[in-house]
């Protein structure tokens, strides 16, 4: 890969890429788990969807790009934590995606690294989190590496048994 690698806040006009590489990242989660059970989203809906987000001063979504090329993608939100824990709000992690001919160059990182400076400038945010499918050991290595440790673990068991995907 030629050109330098820049990591910057996601633009309008970086909707049709970022809506691939979404579509790419859902097909994926959805591989790994048959609980995931993906809605129809356009790329219509995706890209009015991406303004409002772009818009939103609690969010922020990063992209990675080469050449005018997209290579990945993340988003970052700040949320209302549980009323039992502190602090009030904390900074989590939505999506990270880095295209697979781009892996393992530091991409992934340097979003995330996006994502914790804009963090840190929110009022009254300590810490970010993220959640991860279980089945994904490559996202829980990766998470793992960045310094993500085990918080609170979320399980899940089907009313009827017969739709036990996991």
């Amino acid at each position: 890969m030629k050109g330098l690698t820049t990591v910057r806040e996601a633009q309008l006009a970086d909707g049709p890429p970022l809506y691939r590489a979404w579509q790419t990242l859902r097909d994926y989660n959805a591989s790994l788990d048959p609980r995931m059970r993906l809605m129809p989203v356009s790329e219509p809906e995706f890209v009015a969807g991406l303004d409002l987000t772009i818009k939103r001063p609690t969010s922020r979504t990063f992209v990675a790009e080469r050449d005018g090329r997209l290579l990945g993608f993340g988003t970052c939100g700040i949320e209302a934590g549980q009323p039992d824990r502190l602090p009030e709000r904390h900074a989590t992690v939505g999506y990270l995606y880095v295209d697979p001919g781009a892996r393992r160059l530091g991409l992934g990182r340097r979003m995330f690294d996006a994502m914790v400076l804009w963090a840190r400038d929110q009022e009254g945010i300590s810490h970010i989190e993220m959640p991860v499918l279980h089945h994904d050991s490559a996202a829980v290595a990766f998470w793992t590496a960045l310094g993500f440790r085990p918080y609170i673990q979320r399980l899940w068991a089907p009313l009827d048994p017969q739709e036990d995907g996991g």
